[in-house]
């Protein structure tokens, strides 16, 4: 039986021999072939993680402050405001040669959207950060109180991630196919997926339900709609499709796409879909007569580089037929395990200049708003410290979104920049969960909170603008860059 002391003995030996290799291990460990060999120091094992400097407390609230116009007492006081705001802002939008006109015309639709007799529609593309219409759903309450508009938008007719705006479930023929994650998803012989980067193929009956949410985060303007549309396409002869007392039967095969829509008297909070025959279903949308909404895209494990799978004639006329107004990306996060070098940066960015372009040709009147990274932190010899290369590619996304033509919001600064995640983790509640990736409900929250009063910022800047002379405020804003 080995005695006691000799185990301590055996213990002091081995730590002993552990830290005499870590003082002598290179501190940029030893490369073996491809592999890199590192061995953590005595002082980053011993020593305890310095709590996050970064106050992200103070740090939002100095930007809901900065974003708070309604202390401005003057015009000369307004002016001042927004050209602080849009040339040192840490939440605002960085525009194509600091343009700051480039959200004009959206504005201009957006006003008018009110009095149109359909919808427009916000498209929010995204990887997981997004899923169960986390910050789109913030964003869309803020634009539905000031350009009206009711209803969560267009959602899948098959949804596999339950989202906290909008039940639903479906029965019968439909099987479900996505041009996005790894091999295990089922993939289309075709390149028709629509506008939700997946769709449902039709082959007999099916019917499929969608209502309003019960969850009490769900927005106010989300829990009932005036109007559903059906996004179908490539439909075979006899196809049908009722809802309520109202059917639409299609005699003939027909390509391409086709919305068929219902009109409510009165605002409903659920409804369904009864369909027979075959045809690829892109969607359904719930939304008002008027008004705007936003549609909230979640691609789990994507990384935004798909759009160029998707057929180029289905998607544009998805666009057009769907009055889609603007187009967010918010991507960057799951292609870290992959970015190793400057190198593998600058492949991602030659994938991210095709997919912009390629949305932009497909729909050249709505604007592309690019929404980077948040931090994200992993163990780096023995410490929890943002990815290595995120600071770079955040970087290297900014300038390549604004290079074509496209505008971009840095939520990596946003948060705090380098290092903040281990402060949103710490946070009570936490605004991050404990994978330091994805961020918690209420994490969200303060994201969306803190785009949506930039975004008014702008309209707020847009509206001034229209009442006095643009060449005065020109000239007063530019003084800032002298």
């Amino acid at each position: 039986m080995i005695k006691p002391y000799k185990i301590l003995i055996f213990i002091l030996l081995t730590f002993s021999l552990l830290g005499l290799l870590g003082f002598v291990f290179p501190k940029e460990g030893v490369e073996i072939g491809t592999i890199v060999l590192s061995f953590p120091s005595p002082e980053s094992v011993f020593t305890t993680e310095e709590d996050q400097t970064i106050d992200i407390e103070q740090t939002l609230a100095t930007l809901k402050q900065q974003t708070d116009i309604s202390r401005m007492r003057s015009l000369a006081d307004s002016l001042l405001f927004y050209r602080e705001f849009i040339s040192q802002n840490t939440a605002r939008f960085y525009f194509p040669n600091d343009n700051y006109l480039f959200f004009d015309k959206l504005f201009a639709r957006l006003e008018k959207a009110k009095t149109a007799s359909r919808s427009l529609h916000i498209l929010h593309y995204g990887d997981s950060q997004i899923e169960m219409d986390r910050i789109s759903s913030i964003f869309r309450q803020y634009l539905q109180e000031k350009f009206e508009g009711e209803g969560a938008g267009v959602v899948p007719p098959i949804q596999t991630i339950p989202t906290f705006t909008v039940r639903q479930s479906y029965s019968g023929a439909l099987s479900r196919y996505v041009v996005y994650g790894d091999t295990s998803q089922p993939r289309a012989s075709h390149r028709r997926y629509g506008l939700l980067a997946n769709f449902a193929q039709l082959n007999g009956s099916a019917s499929i339900t969608v209502g309003s949410s019960n969850y009490r985060q769900a927005q106010e303007k989300t829990k009932q709609f005036s109007r559903l549309a059906l996004i179908i396409g490539n439909n075979a002869a006899g196809f049908s499709v009722a809802c309520q007392s109202k059917e639409y039967a299609v005699k003939e095969a027909q390509k391409g796409v086709k919305v068929m829509t219902w009109d409510f008297n009165t605002p409903v909070s659920q409804v369904s879909l009864r369909m027979t025959g075959k045809a690829e279903i892109y969607g359904v949308s719930l939304e008002g007569k008027s008004g705007i909404t936003v549609d909230n895209i979640p691609l789990r494990g994507c990384s935004g580089t798909i759009f160029t799978r998707i057929d180029s004639l289905v998607l544009k006329q998805c666009y057009e037929q769907m009055n889609v107004c603007m187009i967010i990306l918010q991507f960057g996060g799951n292609m870290m395990p992959q970015i190793n070098s400057q190198k593998a940066i600058d492949r991602y960015m030659e994938s991210i200049t095709r997919q912009i372009n390629y949305l932009q040709r497909l729909n050249p009147s709505a604007p592309v708003l690019f929404i980077g990274p948040s931090d994200m932190s992993k163990r780096v010899n023995g410490k929890m410290q943002t990815y290595p290369y995120l600071s770079e590619l955040n970087d290297a996304l900014k300038a390549t979104v604004l290079k074509n033509n496209a505008a971009y919001w840095d939520m990596f600064h946003v948060m705090g920049g380098e290092n903040a995640m281990l402060a949103w983790v710490k946070h009570v509640p936490a605004w991050a969960g404990s994978d330091y990736i994805h961020f918690t409900e209420a994490g969200a929250n303060q994201i969306a909170t803190t785009l949506s009063d930039a975004f008014m910022v702008y309209y707020q800047f847009y509206a001034l603008r229209k009442m006095a002379n643009p060449e005065l405020i020109e000239r007063f804003l530019r003084q800032n860059q002298k």
